[in-house]
């Protein structure tokens, strides 16, 4: 004899169901990896994590402030591209209009600024603390020199930034930034 099926049944035997919740209850340390690993927002985090690594003063936050900085400036860039002219001539003047009449203009660029200085901070105390923690040992090498081309691409970003005005510190950090280049083995 067959028994009547309840709502709850029916919901979760449904199709739709199964297409949300692709595994039941994780009942062994082998199913609650396969949740973690088969979800497109979960994977992204590992299956176990130790008690101590979840203290904000373990981490304290220093990927994910490295990572909003990297969106305002993205954001603040995008919006004081429309305005900036990018040539010799004109990148001083393009600068002083932005701060002096376009609204807004001064607090965009304080912001980039302001963001592009704190992610640098940021990114070199989070790589700091994966050094001193021993977080780039196996198996996450690679993790590691990810980490470190990003700290080099954030370093020369934030050198390019210097430039794009095209003041009296662009000039010196360029004199600077070309004497280093002469300087360095093979390539100088």
């Amino acid at each position: 004899m067959r028994r009547e099926q309840t709502l709850a049944d029916r919901i979760t035997g449904s199709a739709v169901w199964r297409s949300v919740v692709r595994h039941g209850y994780p009942d062994t340390q082998r199913n609650q990896a396969l949740i973690i690993a088969s979800n497109v927002f979960l994977h992204i985090h590992p299956v176990k994590i130790k008690r101590y690594a979840t203290k904000v003063t373990y981490t304290f936050c220093l990927g994910g402030l490295s990572f909003f900085m990297f969106l305002v400036l993205t954001m603040t860039g995008v919006l004081l591209m429309f305005y900036y002219i990018p040539s010799e001539a004109d990148a001083y003047q393009s600068m002083k209009d932005i701060e002096g009449s376009v609204t807004f203009g001064q607090l965009m660029r304080n912001m980039h600024r302001w963001s592009a200085q704190g992610m640098v901070i940021a990114v070199f105390l989070h790589m700091a603390r994966v050094f001193y923690t021993g977080s780039y040992k196996p198996p996450r090498e690679f993790n590691w020199v990810i980490g470190v081309l990003l700290l080099v691409v954030t370093f020369l970003l934030s050198f390019t930034g210097y430039l794009l005005p095209w003041d009296q510190l662009a000039f010196w950090a360029i004199t600077v930034g070309s004497n280093i280049g002469g300087a360095a083995p093979i390539v100088g």
